[in-house]
């Protein structure tokens, strides 16, 4: 399976012509969030990016803490501009039942059957007073991924995490033996020039501002992953 990825383009449309160079018919393209150039406190009327990425294709990205907000009509703005799903297992929306971001979503690519789930920042506790204000309730992803990740390794040949949570905190994840494949780090703008490997899980990051774009080839089972980090200038 051909999969390329990027992470906290922060508004860097430029590299994208480089990811539409190494995109082949099958590729599978995942973003790890903070694409785009506002933020939870500053509004853009479009984000020129997310339509970038819709028509190279994109399968799924992490909400990152650009990605999210305050005021569902930003998010509902964003979903008509991106059309392509927008992932935090680790956030609810305790005030509407028809939100703009998923847990997860499934995805087939060269005969595979594959499982993408993406979790977001933390931005305050359980039970706060932001919690009350705004509606939003963030969930550690310590404690609600292992079962998530449990469930959906039945009906599918590998799962992807696509993490904002930083690379540091992604390790950790991988340390304490989530059964994930692939964890697609962000947040952190950190570079791995090789991926990083604990047991089975293979973990790899871009940096940010789209310098690098990561270019991989995985197949379950495989111990190694295929791997190649492009400069797109």
């Amino acid at each position: 399976m051909h999969i390329l990825y990027t992470n906290d383009l922060h508004n860097q449309v430029a590299p994208l012509s480089r990811l539409g160079e190494l995109k082949r018919e099958d590729s599978l393209l995942l973003d790890g969030g903070d694409a785009i150039g506002g933020s939870n406190t500053a509004i853009r009327w479009e984000e020129p990016i997310l339509h970038w990425m819709r028509r190279l294709g994109y399968a799924a990205m992490a909400m990152g803490n650009r990605e999210f907000h305050y005021w569902r009509w930003v998010h509902r703005w964003r979903e008509q501009e991106r059309q392509f799903p927008l992932l935090a297992c680790n956030l609810e929306d305790l005030r509407d039942h028809r939100t703009c971001f998923r847990p997860w979503v499934s995805v087939v690519r060269a005969g595979l059957r594959l499982a993408l789930v993406g979790t977001t920042p933390v931005q305050y506790p359980v039970g706060s007073f932001w919690e009350r204000k705004t509606g939003f309730r963030f969930l550690d992803p310590f404690q609600c991924l292992p079962p998530l990740v449990e469930e959906l390794r039945a009906g599918h040949d590998g799962v992807f995490l696509l993490s904002h949570g930083g690379l540091e905190h992604d390790l950790k994840l991988a340390d304490r033996g989530l059964a994930v494949d692939l964890i697609l780090s962000a947040h952190s703008h950190d570079l791995t020039p090789e991926p990083v490997y604990r047991g089975a899980t293979t973990i790899v990051q871009t940096g940010s501002h789209g310098r690098y774009l990561a270019e991989m080839e995985w197949e379950p089972g495989r111990t190694r992953l295929g791997w190649t980090l492009h400069a797109s200038a």
